[in-house]
């Protein structure tokens, strides 16, 4: 930078977005964006502990391996507490210096310092800068995106072997943050072409980038000899999916209109302009390869979303707003090219404007903000806290498409007197993205509020208990939300194993349990012999030969007194006493063969609110025990346990209900067997 009067600005820029952004990232009581925040947690202490990329003792085959390795420092601080704040601070830094690129990009367009340093506080207020406080790769991702974007334009208009070398230096770099941006050495060369051909000079363009697309190209070969392991990870299940090109344009549009409402909206009308003229009638080399690039490079962000979303089973498809908000600083230096033009064309900028206001009050953005489709939209974080705050979806769209209307007609009529209506746009540009990064913020941290309900007040309470390995058991219906703040919280326990029943978290090493005849627990063909933290979200178990040391809200650690064997498992039965509409109570005996003489004795009540219920529990001889329960009055249920080997019996509510997202029956204590002998004779009477 020749002139060094923008310089003390945008150092205060940078340093009031990592002030700003470090602080509010403190106030998320846990992480809860799972299970990326785990993995990139277990990744970088594992680097940390050992220099391999292992979680949970077994290869990870995780390609994005840039924020574990910067991140692990970190993660040698000994409380897991004070080492999340220090990640948060580095993804904090390192959003912040993401407008340091934008910066000098618009600065090479020829664009003011003024007007460079407003794309750059705009690059900054994004409301997806709420990644700076997950455990997440987005926080490098983001600057080193704008930094490719900022080093390929310089080497598509000046083509020395210094700015290209830069420019495959930082595309590796940002393809190690995040895989998915594996795209920009695949934009570059189609930018290269584009630029070639639009200036009628193919063969001589690709003649002087030879050097990156020979470089790109050795690697590519590399990648793919490596097999789909080596070159997808544990994305390799991607292959296995095959998206329609409707389902894949249908959520590449939704992604495109939430990257609107990020951008501010005020502006895309006229950026887009801007990429139409950067491209059809450059007025420099820079600006026809920033043109070319960042038309290419959000289209290929907007496809890769919708593909994946397109992919997915329709049970977990949401709006992925994380894999394209990168090109938000790009629409805001497109706005300013722009305008720096005069806003020409003023008809297509009213005609993009009026087509802009009719989607959005077509297609309202709050009918989005529902769980389904919420977790990869910062923008639609806001929107549902805003809608919180006024009491429904259609007064938070009321609002929105009233906010949408204004900001068009300010942007009509700032197209009157472009050297004022420049600094408005941009202005209400950045009050929008900033009210969207405060709604984005509040809600972030009501969440992970409520979310640490499931934590006991001493997160590391396993680590704090000295017990040394412990091994996490997942039994029926717990979530993955549980298992793995379990998992990020207490580095003692490095086993995941499953019960009979039990669904996995997350793709990486999860064994099964082997259950004996006599109830006996192994892993693998070898005895669990160790500590058990046995998670009860969804279902009671209780051990013999080993004792409760501690417990938490959904979780009970055991530590054995000689070799542990589950004694009974009752699924369906949920931490908070609720029992599911139906599941199954299994005991077994102390030995194989052994025989089961008692009684198995629990309390059911239905909700006062409720009407009469009804449950059937069926014996294992085919008797049907019923117990009908008045509302508000507890009633006994005494069922008979006779025979030889694993014993069992299932239960059926004939009214269910759903509590907070799932579907429970009725209130019950933790069912206990009592040895008894006459219970036999019950049957038999």
């Amino acid at each position: 930078m020749r002139s060094r009067e923008p310089l003390p600005w945008l150092i205060a820029l940078v340093g009031a977005s990592f002030l700003v952004r470090a602080v509010l990232g403190w106030l998320r009581a846990t992480p809860v964006f799972f299970p990326d925040e785990y993995t990139y947690a277990a990744l970088g202490r594992s680097l940390a502990a050992s220099g391999r990329p292992l979680i949970r003792g077994g290869s990870a085959h995780f390609p994005a391996l840039l924020q574990p390795l910067v991140t692990a420092p970190a993660w040698l601080v000994g409380d897991v507490g004070l080492a999340f704040r220090i990640v948060q601070t580095i993804g904090a830094l390192a959003m912040s210096l993401a407008v340091v690129p934008v910066f000098l990009l618009a600065r090479r367009l020829g664009l003011s310092p003024r007007v460079a340093l407003a794309v750059s506080a705009l690059a900054a207020l994004v409301p997806d800068l709420v990644y700076t406080s997950y455990v997440s790769s987005e926080a490098l991702a983001y600057p080193l995106v704008l930094t490719a974007v900022y080093a390929a334009t310089c080497a598509l208009a000046r083509p020395t072997s210094k700015a290209q070398l830069g420019f495959v230096a930082v595309a590796v770099l940002a393809t190690l943050a995040r895989a998915q941006l594996a795209v920009l050495p695949i934009v570059f060369a189609l930018a290269a072409v584009a630029v070639g051909a639009r200036e009628r000079r193919l063969r001589a363009t690709l003649r002087e980038h030879v050097l990156p697309l020979g470089l790109f190209a050795v690697m590519a070969a590399a990648a793919f000899a490596s097999g789909p392991v080596g070159l997808t990870g544990i994305y390799r299940w991607l292959f296995g999916f095959h998206a329609g090109p409707i389902g894949i344009a249908h959520w590449a549009a939704l992604d495109a209109m939430t990257l609107a409402y990020a951008a501010g909206w005020i502006i895309v009308p006229g950026a887009l302009v801007g990429l139409w003229l950067a491209c059809s009638r450059p007025r420099s080399r820079e600006e026809l390869a920033f043109g070319v690039l960042a038309v290419l490079l959000s289209a290929a962000l907007l496809l890769e979303a919708g593909f994946l979303q397109a992919s997915l089973p329709t049970s977990t498809r949401e709006i992925q707003e994380r894999y394209v908000f990168y090109a938000v600083p790009l629409l805001a230096v497109a706005f300013a090219l722009y305008a720096s033009r005069g806003w020409p064309l003023r008809i297509a900028h009213l005609a993009i404007a009026a087509g802009l206001l009719v989607m959005s009050v077509r297609l309202p953005l709050s009918g989005y903000a529902v769980p389904a489709t919420i977790n990869g939209s910062p923008v639609l974080y806001a929107v549902s806290r805003l809608s919180e705050q006024l009491g429904t979806l259609g007064d938070a769209a009321a609002v929105i498409a009233a906010a949408v209307g204004v900001m068009s007609g300010i942007a009509v009529l700032a197209s009157r007197r472009p050297q004022l209506g420049t600094p408005i746009v941009l202005g209400v540009a950045m009050l929008a993205t900033g009210a969207a990064s405060a709604g984005a913020i509040a809600l972030d941290v009501n969440t992970t509020r409520l979310e640490s309900s499931v934590l006991p007040s001493d997160r590391a309470w396993v680590d704090h208990a000295g017990v040394g390995r412990t091994v996490l058991l997942q039994s029926w219906g717990s979530i993955r939300l549980t298992a793995l703040q379990e998992l990020f919280w207490n580095r003692s326990i490095d086993t995941l194993a499953l019960l009979p029943r039990a669904s996995p978290v997350d793709g990486f090493r999860t064994p099964h349990v082997t259950v004996g005849k006599d109830g006996s627990l192994s892993v693998g063909g070898r005895a669990l012999m160790t500590p058990l933290l046995v998670d009860e979200y969804g279902s009671t178990v209780r051990l013999e030969r080993a004792h409760v040391l501690e417990t938490g809200p959904t979780a009970r650690l055991w530590v054995p007194d000689g070799r542990p064997r589950l004694s009974l498992y009752a699924t369906g039965r949920y931490y908070n006493g609720w029992l599911a509409g139906q599941g199954r109570i299994r005991l077994w005996p102390d030995s194989a063969g052994g025989r089961l003489r008692g009684w198995l004795m629990m309390r059911l009540v239905a909700p006062s609110d409720a009407k009469s219920d009804l449950i059937a529990f069926r014996l294992p001889d085919g008797r049907t025990t019923r117990v009908r329960l008045i509302p508000g009055a507890q009633r006994r249920v005494d069922l008979p346990v006779c025979g030889a080997g694993v014993w069992q019996t299932t239960y059926r509510s004939r009214v269910q209900r759903i509590v907070n997202l799932r579907l429970v029956s009725v209130k019950a204590s933790r069912p206990v067997f009592r040895p008894d002998p006459s219970a036999c004779l019950a049957l038999t009477s």
